[in-house]
């Protein structure tokens, strides 16, 4: 296997690989033609192997899955935190970092490989959605502070209402959009269904889980859905200390958020739920978060056992 590591940007990507045992270094412009025309002169063993930086990957990515050329996409906190102490910090130097890191975990790499182009697209809607809601929401804390001025401007506060107002019917227009695009994929129609018809969860939790696992196929499991949202128990212990387990702080704050409140609704209106709530609340004088945090997980196992294949 030939180990290309590869640091992404938004114009150009560098590139570092081993030529009969020596070490080379490329520089690759972010565009349709140069990457075709890098991916060109690969061999047949070869393995790119990047950081993950968002959009920027999006282009290698989408060209070389089409190829059938194997990309491993990586999170750069699990790159960082292999290479020990190291100093300096480059382009060149990164790419050189992520080669060694791909040559030393071989067999531990996973293949990334592009959504589906609806998934693609409800990606970038969701996103669009995100950015429109948290406008509309400083727009409305906004002007909950203005009630306090002694002296208001009529032009202000006229914009101001009419931006919510905006912003109101373009969130409208994207939610119309995302919920077009599910029901014409059969894949995600089912899911999202399925999803929706457990007491407590919506349609914005239903769409932000099936992106962020890549509709329950790249995230394959509840214990690993668990851990992306942060909300997986682990043991800390070591020798005669035992601190019991506890949940990380390094997962998706926003996933997080969004199960817990699916969790709230669902210790309401879901009868089994309900009753696990209150046993841990009032007989077993559990913590009101820690009993939030296993409804979230029976939730995710509930809803792992109804998506997986049969």
């Amino acid at each position: 296997m030939q180990i290309y590591g590869i640091d992404l940007a938004s114009e150009k990507f560098d590139v570092s690989f081993l030529l009969n045992g020596k070490e080379k270094h490329i520089t690759v412009k972010n565009t349709f033609s140069h990457i075709e025309k890098f991916l060109d002169k690969l061999p047949d063993d070869a393995r790119l192997v990047a950081e993950h930086t968002g959009v920027y990957g999006d282009l290698l990515l989408y060209l070389a899955d089409n190829r059938g050329i194997p990309v491993s996409y990586l999170s750069g906190y699990e790159i960082k935190h292999s290479m020990g102490l190291v100093r300096g910090k480059s382009d060149p130097l990164d790419c050189v970092r992520i080669r060694e890191y791909g040559e030393r975990n071989a067999d531990r790499l996973v293949d990334t490989h592009f959504p589906s182009e609806s998934l693609y697209r409800l990606r970038e809607l969701y996103a669009t959605r995100r950015m429109l809601v948290e406008m509309r929401k400083m727009m409305l804390t906004t002007q909950e502070g203005d009630k306090k001025r002694p002296i208001r401007s009529d032009v202000a506060e006229r914009v101001k209402e009419e931006s919510v107002a905006h912003f109101s019917e373009q969130i409208a227009e994207v939610e119309g959009e995302m919920q077009r695009i599910i029901n014409e994929d059969e894949e995600l129609h089912k899911n999202s269904t399925i999803v929706q018809s457990i007491p407590g969860i919506g349609a914005v939790t239903a769409t932000d889980l099936i992106i962020k696992t890549d509709n329950f196929k790249r995230v394959s499991t509840a214990k690993k859905c668990a851990t992306l949202a942060g909300i997986s128990p682990w043991p800390n212990s070591t020798g005669k200390t035992d601190k019991g387990c506890h949940v990380s702080h390094m997962g998706d704050k926003e996933l997080k958020s969004l199960l817990f409140m699916c969790a709230r609704s669902a210790s309401e209106c879901f009868g089994k739920i309900h009753v696990y709530k209150m046993k841990k609340l009032e007989v077993e004088k559990k913590h009101y978060f820690l009993v939030m945090n296993n409804i979230a997980n029976r939730l995710l196992k509930i809803m792992y056992s109804m998506t997986s294949p049969k």
